[in-house]
């Protein structure tokens, strides 16, 4: 029963996301709710793709959510809270108003606000470690980090299977997190998400036939976020270094890369903050002549070896702790020079 348990709410989840996907594909298209190419600066794809694959996943993961609530973990911990589930419901019914009719740029920052700072007090996520020390501080961190996080994998979301491949990596480090933390219950949750982007990536990978939009994009990336935030990764009672509180940087280091480099080069050019371009990291690649696949094969190979990473910094000592982020930051490093050394866009 144990094994079952663990297995069953993941499994559905998978044959959900793919099985909703599937039906998005054949009947989004008549509904337009679609996107088509050209529709904003940022988009590269040549020719109309469904949406439907944010809502398929969220489907899917409340009906795993529900099976393990009829099969309970013994110890199981205490999960992810009911506000941040309803924090991603709400985004995902905000993001599909957004796929179907843009929303203003400052409207949706609005609601976003709204949306991570009621996360942050109803789930009582402030920074745990600046909580003892400034409140306020811990709650602002908390907050800021929440809303980067939702725009980040936003933003990310501009070419076939990144956005959700990304995520997959960062929702198995966290699940990997949680079980080092004492909460199988929120692992069993990570492990249920990574497997309905899994399903949708079978669908959504180059050349991709559906997309997740925005009504996936923004509630992962908040979920995400929300997870790294509620997430032990620097055990204090136990040997190791406070260093290890940077884990959640290097789960998202891609995202916080692709947001970090884009914000540089439009500042840099004097363009708004909030207009898309062809800046992004598979927009980079491209123009250095790296196809679809490779791409986004290398962007995955980067975030496994980033996050893995933030598992060797919850229990190394200080100097350990050092090489980890020496090596993280090397890699981060390595990948700006080769994109800035023929890329001019």
């Amino acid at each position: 029963m144990l094994i079952l348990a663990w297995l069953l709410p993941p499994f559905i989840a998978l044959l959900g996301a793919a099985g909703l996907c599937t039906v998005a594909i054949r009947f989004a298209p008549g509904l337009r709710f679609v996107d088509r190419p050209g529709s904003e600066a940022h988009k590269l794809h040549g020719r109309t793709i469904p949406y439907g694959g944010g809502p398929a996943m969220a489907m899917a993961v409340i009906a795993a959510l529900l099976c393990s609530l009829v099969l309970p973990l013994p110890e199981a911990g205490a999960g992810l809270p009911w506000a941040v589930l309803a924090g991603a419901i709400a985004l995902v019914a905000i993001g599909m108003v957004d796929d179907v009719r843009p929303l203003p740029a400052k409207l949706k920052l609005a609601v976003q606000m709204l949306i991570c700072a009621a996360a942050v007090t109803l789930a009582d996520l402030p920074v745990d470690f600046l909580r003892h020390y400034h409140p306020i501080l811990a709650w602002l961190a908390a907050f800021g980090w929440l809303l980067l996080m939702t725009n980040a994998y936003n933003l990310l979301d501009h070419a076939d299977g990144l956005s959700g491949s990304v995520a997959l990596v960062g929702c198995a480090a966290l699940a990997g997190g949680a079980m080092l933390g004492g909460d199988p219950a929120a692992s069993r949750m990570w492990l249920s998400l990574a497997a309905a982007l899994a399903g949708f990536l079978l669908l959504n990978r180059p050349p991709a036939r559906i997309y997740m939009g925005d009504a996936g994009s923004l509630a992962i990336g908040f979920l995400i976020g929300c997870g790294t935030l509620s997430t032990t990764f620097w055990p204090s009672d136990q040997s190791g270094s406070a260093l290890a509180l940077l884990s959640p940087v290097l789960i998202c280091a891609i995202p916080l890369f692709d947001t970090g480099a884009v914000i540089v080069k439009r500042l840099r050019r004097g363009k708004p903050l909030m207009r898309g371009d062809r800046n992004h990291i598979s927009h980079r690649l491209t123009r250095l002549g790296v196809g679809p696949k490779a791409s986004l094969g290398a962007v995955i190979a980067l975030q496994v070896g980033l996050a893995s990473s933030s598992f060797q910094l919850r229990n190394a000592d200080p100097i350990s702790a050092i090489v980890a982020l020496a090596q993280a930051a090397a890699i981060c490093v390595a990948l700006v020079l080769l994109e800035t050394s023929r890329d001019h866009g």
